[in-house]
């Protein structure tokens, strides 16, 4: 599992405040937007549109004069985020793990991850079905322990789908919320982590959970923050306070929350190109492997 960071100098400015619960899982909490951010861009997502046509990507690119960006430079939209229409269901509205049909195997996304995170991509596969991963070595980040076990390994979405849906992918179709689900155009979006810490993650931000190993905070919250921007994600005011702290109290360096400008462009892009990904799949469906944590 890869936590690399981008490294350039900038001006890091932190929002006062608590992060209760921030070292263990309280109940889950209403996470209230009476007003929102977003992550700063030279480019606002809204003015995009949803996500790019890849035919537009050097064009907007080109307009991309600065650099860098912030990720901890936040926008104030002092107005409320509207509650989804339809309640959070997550089969309804995301559907599960899905065979890409373009690749030819087997594979679910859920055995994609397992693979890549393994040590030198290496798993060994149940000898009653080839496509589910049994056994691996995977150096898992949330709790800094080996594991080797297929069955006690989850693989966790860094921003839950219920936290995604609440602030902005209930507004998505199908096709974009199942891609979201399954999405694999990064190292970060999707992690193979320990089972019974994702349970105790749930549907938490930073500012209620975060990852046991403190070895990986700052690279945490940044790649949260990378997910938020990348899929155009609201941000409440609990959960920005608590990330702005709880980098503070981690002593990130400044430089783990600079990435480059062109990136949220370029995952876009992926996002275009992929969008049919689970066109072949009914709404609220998915690739079912028997055997396989669905």
């Amino acid at each position: 599992m890869s936590w690399r960071m981008f490294s350039l100098p900038v001006l890091f400015v932190f929002f006062l405040g608590t992060v209760p619960g921030a070292k263990a899982a309280p109940a889950v909490i209403n996470d209230p937007l009476p007003v929102f951010y977003t992550i700063h861009e030279v480019i606002p997502f809204s003015a995009q549109g949803r996500f790019f046509d890849p035919q537009k990507l050097l064009e907007v690119v080109a307009g991309q004069i600065q650099t860098s960006l912030n990720l901890l430079q936040f926008d104030l939209n002092n107005q409320p985020f509207p509650e989804p229409r339809d309640p959070y269901d997550r089969k309804t509205h995301f559907g599960s793990w899905v065979r890409d049909p373009r690749d030819k195997t087997c594979y679910t996304t859920r055995a994609k991850v397992l693979i890549r995170d393994s040590v030198n991509g290496v798993v060994i596969f149940r000898p009653s079905n080839h496509c589910v991963v049994a056994n691996g070595q995977w150096n898992e980040p949330y709790s800094g322990q080996p594991h080797t076990d297929a069955s006690q390994m989850q693989i966790d979405h860094l921003v839950p789908l219920k936290d995604a849906y609440m602030k902005g992918a209930a507004n998505w179709d199908w096709l974009h919320r199942c891609l979201y689900a399954n999405y694999l155009g990064n190292p970060f979006h999707l992690v193979s982590a320990d089972g019974p810490l994702n349970v105790q993650k749930g549907d938490r931000t930073p500012a209620d959970w975060m990852p046991p190993n403190r070895v990986i905070a700052c690279a945490y919250l940044a790649n949260w923050l990378q997910v938020k921007l990348i899929w155009g994600l609201v941000i409440s005011p609990r959960e920005a306070q608590g990330i702005q702290s709880l980098a503070r109290q981690a002593g990130c360096n400044p430089s783990q929350f600079m990435i480059r400008a062109t990136f949220p462009t370029e995952q876009r892009s992926v996002i275009a190109q992929n969008i049919g990904l689970c066109a072949h799949v009914p709404v609220g469906g998915g690739d079912y492997n028997p055997g396989e944590e669905p």
